[in-house]
């Protein structure tokens, strides 16, 4: 008797578990039901989102490709509209990518202000140091040959201060410009910089080293003795 109250017992237990846990079930399980739907449907977008940028780097790799068949086709116009447009849409480092190149269509145009201003976007928008410091200069050779040598020794100046390898190229431009406008000095300092920096590019430092030799080291200071010691003319005292 005693095993039978045992197991009617225990079999009560088992139901009365059971119960509750169906009472769980429907009580939480629209929860649970809800919170696995959102982890779902949030790794099907992700993976959807990631399949979307896939295809759009691939699109705007192919028209930029496009767009740089036309610019070497000669058909500068167009690819500065095809630029463009892909200067406006797509991923960031393709967008700035068009710039540059839709500023050096209108270059070949004979644009160069448009170019400059477009250089200038670029590097604006560039969140790269390369690119962004490729854009200001490639800017500061167009306003060395449309503005004078105030202008282009405010455009460099950024770039010589930053101590890297666009630096360089940047001293010389100065000291190229400064040459021109008659400020040997200022040429000479940039020029010696380059050539005492024992990380600068070898050409460059080649290159400055001509240019200094073409220039010349300057006028001599006349040294002027600290004690002349000169015999008294007769009469004179000691």
């Amino acid at each position: 008797m005693s095993d039978e109250s045992d197991s009617f017992i225990q079999e009560v237990d088992e139901r009365v578990r059971a119960d509750r846990l169906m009472a769980m079930g429907k009580r939480y399980g629209p929860w649970a039901l809800g919170a696995l739907a959102a982890v779902l449907i949030g790794v099907i977008g992700w993976e959807f989102w990631q399949n979307h940028q896939r295809d759009e780097a691939r699109k705007q790799s192919d028209a930029f490709a496009a767009a740089q068949q036309q610019f070497r086709a000669g058909n500068a116009q167009e690819a500065a509209t095809a630029f463009e447009t892909l200067s406006n849409r797509g991923p960031k480092n393709y967008r700035v990518l068009a710039m540059m190149e839709r500023a050096a269509a209108l270059q070949a145009q004979g644009d160069l202000q448009a170019s400059i201003a477009e250089y200038d976007r670029a590097a604006e928008a560039a969140s790269d140091p390369i690119m962004r410091d490729t854009a200001r200069l490639r800017a500061a050779y167009l306003v060395a040959d449309t503005q004078d040598f105030q202008a282009v020794q405010h455009r460099v100046q950024p770039l010589i201060d930053e101590h890297n390898q666009f630096s360089y190229l940047a001293r010389e431009l100065l000291a190229v410009e400064a040459w021109e406008a008659g400020q040997m000095q200022v040429a000479r300092d940039a020029l010696n910089g380059i050539t005492l920096a024992f990380d600068a590019p070898q050409s460059v430092r080649q290159r400055a080293q001509l240019e200094l030799a073409v220039i010349g080291a300057g006028p001599a200071e006349a040294a002027t003795p600290a004690h002349q010691n000169t015999a008294p003319t007769p009469g004179e005292t000691k």
